[in-house]
């Protein structure tokens, strides 16, 4: 069974709408742990096995759109060299879908965004998809973020909406705040009586962090989650890992000045029973002990692997590893085309050109070829080559030039 079919069965049918659109992704400022949580060998080790389980098992078209975010989600907040090839790919799976299975679904929308933003993607332009527009056409005029309210599906939205640099309502937070306890002051939803639920709580956690101005909601969420961390490091829950994870990672998110050595205990804590809990092939259970690995639980596990958080995690880009310089073919004459070689590049990426006269670029001349012109006369002709591509460091490259004769 599915985990988020568990979690389905654990929030009632009106939540549970939601969390089909809502489900948990992850998603561009870096996040970094307090000075005594430090990258060891055995750390690194257990990421490398997370992601390599990631990408030997890819969602597929049963298990859903929102799963191949999940999975991508996973191997960029790993960033792994040795699967960032299949993270390009699955991210340019997940744009050339995107029209097709954000459109009325704002939490998948949310839950996109925050990977493209990690990316250092542009949400507004992804593919030919606006993700922010499709987030705020599914907000109510009470602030509620698509057809059935929950705190997780809030929380979610505004993460992707912060992170994205774009306002976010006040009601929508105002929103999120009714479904947090006044008792407890943990975040759930009503079923039978009111229901704590640990990754509603972490989410909230993070999205509060990140709006400010509700100390008093925050403090007490905190409270509920440092009393409600078991002995052994973990929260119980449908799947203590994924809750686990998501909520030792929210600790991240507090300032320097919160984050004292409670907190910090709280964390390596919920680390070190995180780490027991990964299978020999990599993956993690969504069960407690389990032994069978579960790819949502496997994509949340590398939050607190990572040491990262879904409010603030940023993949670090790579540098193509081959970038020849663009060459122009052709006789330089006025009234001849000329054409630009821009050669193969290692990992292949996106090409845009511009023809440069004197140094200045020549209105409408961004084709491989180029006619040229009695303007031209004279003038030393170059090409300039951008080449871009998921998860990768743009490069602009310039050609050699040609004087242009009659």
């Amino acid at each position: 069974m599915h985990s988020i079919t568990k979690r389905l069965l654990a929030v009632g049918t009106a939540v549970a709408i939601s969390l089909i659109d809502f489900g948990p992704a992850a998603p561009a400022q870096a996040n970094a742990l307090p000075s005594t949580v430090v990258a060891t060998s055995a750390r690194t080790k257990a990421i490398s096995k997370a992601a390599n389980w990631l990408a030997a098992h890819p969602a597929t078209a049963d298990d859903g759109y929102g799963y191949q975010i999940y999975n991508a989600t996973g191997l960029a907040l790993a960033g792994t060299s040795t699967t960032a090839a299949r993270l390009r790919a699955r991210v340019a799976d997940l744009r050339t879908g995107a029209a097709a299975n954000v459109a009325g679904k704002p939490g998948t929308a949310a839950s996109l965004t925050i990977l493209v933003t990690a990316l250092h993607l542009n949400p507004q332009k992804f593919g030919s998809t606006n993700l922010v527009q499709k987030i705020t056409d599914g907000i109510t005029a009470e602030g509620q973020v698509g057809s059935y309210g929950s705190a997780y599906g809030q929380s979610v939205a505004i993460i992707a909406l912060k992170r994205a640099g774009q306002p976010v309502p006040a009601a929508v937070v105002t929103n999120l705040l009714t479904y947090q306890d006044a008792t407890s002051g943990a975040f759930g939803y009503e079923n039978n009586g009111f229901n704590a639920d640990p990754d509603s709580t972490a989410l909230a956690i993070q999205a509060l962090n990140l709006v400010g101005g509700q100390p008093t909601s925050l403090a007490k969420a905190l409270a509920w989650a440092r009393a409600n961390q078991t002995s052994t490091g973990y929260w119980s829950s449908w799947s203590p890992v994924d809750s686990t994870a998501l909520m030792a990672s929210a600790l991240t998110t507090f300032k320097a000045a919160t984050f004292n050595k409670q907190l910090l205990k709280a964390y390596n804590k919920a680390y070190q029973w995180l780490k027991a809990q990964q299978l020999a092939g990599g993956g993690f259970p969504a069960s407690l002990n389990g032994t069978s690995a579960d790819q949502m639980a496997t994509y949340d596990a590398t939050y607190l692997l990572t040491g990262k958080s879904m409010a603030k995690f940023s993949y670090q880009l790579r540098h193509f590893t081959k970038t020849p310089r663009p060459v122009i073919k052709g006789s330089a004459k006025v009234g001849r085309t000329v054409t630009v070689k821009v050669g193969t590049w290692k990992p292949a990426g996106t090409v845009k050109v511009q023809w440069l006269r004197a140094g200045k670029a020549i209105t409408g001349a961004t084709t491989s070829s180029y006619l040229l012109t009695s303007a031209d006369l004279g003038a030393r002709i170059r090409v300039k080559v951008t080449v871009s591509g998921i998860g990768l460091k743009s490069v602009v490259k310039v050609s050699n030039f040609k004087t242009v004769r009659r």
